[in-house]
C-alpha cells in the first residue's frame, strides 16, 4: 500500500490509499473502528444515587466517557492477572458529589494522574438540594468490538474519483458548476476544468445535468480514507495501531 496525507488536524486525518484492494480498505477500516484499544469505564458500584436518573443510566453515561492518557496499559484477557483487576490493565474511579450542583466529568477522581477525561465538561447528571450521588468505578483497557465505548474512533472511506470531460458535447460548462456540491469544477476559458478533484464524492449531480458530458468513475484499488478520533487516541496513533494489528492478525493466516 501507499498513503499520502491530504488533511490533518489534532482529531483528524485524510489520506489517499494506493495499491490496495476494497478488501483490505475495509479490513482497515474495521480495525481503526473496533481493534484500537483504549480505557473507559466497565464496573460501577453505587453506595448512594438520590438523583433523578436510574443507577443503569448513571452507569451507562459514565461509561461513554471518552478517557485520554492510558499509556502503558494491557487489555484485561491479555493480562498476567487473567482479567481480576490490576494496575496494568485497570484504573480506580471515585465520585462524590452532593447538590445543588451539575456533575461533569471533571468531578472524577482517577487513581491513575495521567487518564482525563477526555472533555472535562462533560454532563453527568443535575443534583438538586440535599440529592447526592457517591460511587466507585473500574475503568479497564478493552476493544470496540466488545463494547462501543471502547472505540477509539471513526473510520470510512471513498472511492478515489476519476472525471473525464466531454468539451464539446458540454452546451453549457456552469452547469456542472452550479449543481456540484462540493466545489469540484471552475470555469476557464468557457471550458469546464476540476478544480479540487479529492473533493468528489461520486454523487454524480454533475453527470445527470450535462446529459454525460461529464462521466464520473472511480479508480481501481485506491481510495480516500478520512480517520477521526473520539480523543483517546490521536489519528495517527490509531492508523499506526491498527496496521500493526491487521498486519499480526494477516500474518497467522495459511495459504493452501
Amino acid at each position: 500500500m501507499a498513503i499520502k496525507a491530504l488533511e490533518k488536524s489534532e482529531n483528524e486525518i485524510k489520506f489517499v490509499l494506493d495499491k490496495a484492494t476494497p478488501e483490505l480498505a475495509n479490513a482497515l477500516r474495521r480495525t481503526i473502528a473496533f481493534e484500537v484499544p483504549v480505557l473507559a469505564i466497565e464496573d460501577v458500584y453505587f453506595l448512594k444515587n438520590s438523583s433523578a436518573l436510574y443507577d443503569e443510566i448513571l452507569a451507562h453515561r459514565l461509561g461513554l466517557i471518552p478517557l485520554k492518557g492510558a499509556k502503558g496499559y494491557t487489555l484485561s484477557a491479555e493480562c498476567k492477572c487473567k482479567g481480576k483487576g490490576c494496575a496494568k490493565c485497570t484504573t480506580k474511579i471515585k465520585l462524590k458529589v452532593k447538590g445543588p450542583a451539575v456533575v461533569t466529568a471533571q468531578d472524577l477522581k482517577i487513581k491513575d494522574p495521567s487518564v482525563k477525561p477526555v472533555y472535562p465538561n462533560t454532563p453527568i447528571v443535575k443534583l438538586l438540594e440535599n440529592q447526592e450521588v457517591e460511587l466507585d468505578a473500574t475503568a479497564s483497557f478493552g476493544l470496540g468490538k466488545e463494547h462501543t465505548k471502547w472505540s477509539a474512533g471513526l473510520a470510512f472511506y471513498q472511492s478515489y474519483p476519476k472525471i473525464s470531460i466531454s468539451q464539446k458535447d458540454l452546451k453549457n460548462p456552469n452547469i456542472a458548476v452550479e449543481r456540484c456540491p462540493r466545489d469540484v469544477f471552475d470555469v476557464s476559458s468557457s471550458r469546464l476544468v476540476v478544480k479540487n478533484l479529492e473533493n468528489c464524492n461520486l454523487c454524480m449531480s454533475c453527470s445527470d445535468r450535462t446529459g454525460g458530458a461529464v462521466k464520473i468513475s472511480s479508480e481501481d484499488g485506491k481510495f480516500i480514507f478520512t480517520v477521526e478520533s473520539w480523543g483517546q487516541r490521536s489519528p495517527k496513533d490509531m492508523l499506526t495501531e491498527a496496521s500493526k494489528t491487521l498486519k499480526n492478525e494477516l500474518s497467522g493466516l495459511k495459504v493452501r
